[in-house]
């Protein structure tokens, strides 16, 4: 059992200063949760907040009365208690509001929710939370004169609320002490609007192991990962004794023109997390050659075929509506979904998945910070600093998914 309050406080986000923020069982952000398949689970969200909002589980297989969507709301003062069994691979999911979700996540309301499975845990990988296995929780917020969050936005941009100041796990301009040769860093972008292209700033390569449903089938090689809102991603990445290696994100390729990619975030590049290794390391086993099987649906069991034409503020033709229900799906069901972006936009091309699914400032002297503690357990901490600001350099695809149905759902559009 898990138990979530979530409430207003003030957190020092930036060097010297404090701000206003919300947060779950602390001032901002919130613990990381962690559960093993086969378990069951309940959540006691309390809503100590001036406003209604919700919480979601991003990526859980559930059923649709627990899965917080916005007609799901906790009124100011209210609880709610979701409870469902964890079934489903190992994977790094994550909570976060509903609702006024853009305000309520860039106030602080998110925090990460691990999965363990049998076959995932038997792995030789990295995996002693907070020392070699580091959650990062990536955000870009902005800041008045006064250290108070921003909320303006410009008028200008296509895709929402950019922030100038990147945020990782709630600390500004982080670094992570590591004392292992391999160090898994499971990103998360939990900003509102910002897509990042993710890498080293020496062009080194690493593993990409997981990915939004969980552990590849195995490693694959790359220098860069690129993830949009609410995704998640798994790396491994080797060190070397005494040596200092950023994270970086780079400029992003966007698909759009240069006018729109200017106020989309196409040009910004930031210093996200310096990994400093110790002058001696522990050694750590090598990955494996394979992870885990895949599991999930096989296109040629579906009995349907569902296309969507993905606008920029709309699906479909037609914009969100709350009050419209525009796809249902039947419990047990196996479908493709096909969606398409304009095709001016992009170049077309095609991919096909199967999934289960249901539905500027001074610099600081170093301070500690946690990738957030393990509920119901404690986690480590981890050894974590905050020192100089970050570096920036300036402030049609058509995809098809085959999944089954968990749950009863219903998706609105947009």
């Amino acid at each position: 059992m898990f138990d979530l309050d979530l409430q207003q406080g003030r957190a020092e986000l930036l060097p010297g200063t404090t701000t206003e923020t919300w947060g779950i069982n602390g001032p901002h952000l919130g613990p990381t949760l962690r559960a093993e398949r086969g378990d069951e689970v309940t959540v006691n969200v309390d809503n100590a907040l001036p406003q209604a909002t919700t919480i979601h589980w991003h990526g859980m297989h559930l059923p649709a009365d627990a899965d917080g969507g916005p007609h799901q709301m906790i009124e100011p003062g209210d609880s709610w208690s979701p409870s469902w069994t964890i079934d489903q691979p190992a994977a790094s999911l994550w909570y976060h509001p509903q609702g006024e979700t853009a305000d309520h996540l860039y106030r602080g309301l998110a925090g990460m929710f691990l999965l363990d499975a049998q076959e995932a845990s038997a792995l030789p990988l990295p995996s002693e939370y907070g020392v070699d296995d580091i959650p990062l929780i990536i955000q870009d917020e902005r800041f008045d004169d006064d250290g108070r969050l921003d909320f303006s936005q410009s008028m200008i941009s296509t895709i929402g609320r950019l922030g100038d100041e990147i945020l990782v796990n709630g600390t500004y301009d982080p670094y992570v002490e590591v004392a292992d040769r391999l160090v898994r860093l499971r990103l998360l972008n939990a900003s509102t609007a910002r897509i990042y292209d993710i890498g080293f700033a020496d062009g080194r390569e690493f593993d990409l192991i997981g990915t939004d449903g969980g552990l590849l089938e195995a490693a694959e090689r790359t220098s860069r990962v690129q993830l949009s809102v609410g995704e998640r991603a798994e790396i491994v990445v080797e060190l070397e004794a005494g040596e200092q290696a950023v994270l970086r994100s780079f400029e992003p390729d966007l698909g759009t023109n240069a006018f729109e990619g200017r106020f989309a975030g196409a040009e910004d590049s930031f210093d996200l997390l310096a990994l400093r290794a110790a002058d001696e390391l522990g050694d750590s086993p090598d990955l494996p050659a394979t992870l885990v099987a895949k599991e999930g649906p096989q296109e040629s069991e579906a009995s349907w075929l569902r296309r969507f034409e993905l606008g920029n503020r709309d699906i479909n033709g037609v914009q969100m509506d709350m009050a419209r229900i525009d796809e249902v799906v039947g419990v047990g069901a196996t479908e493709v979904w096909e969606g398409r972006t304009p095709p001016a936009r992009r170049t077309t091309s095609t991919s096909t998945t199967c999934a289960s699914g249901s539905s500027t400032t001074p610099e600081s002297r170093p301070r500690p910070i946690s990738p957030g503690s393990r509920t119901p357990s404690t986690c480590p901490p981890g050894r974590w600093c905050a020192s100089r600001s970050p570096s920036r350099t300036t402030p049609t695809r058509q995809s098809r998914t085959c999944s089954t149905a968990t749950s009863s759902s219903t998706r609105t559009a947009g």
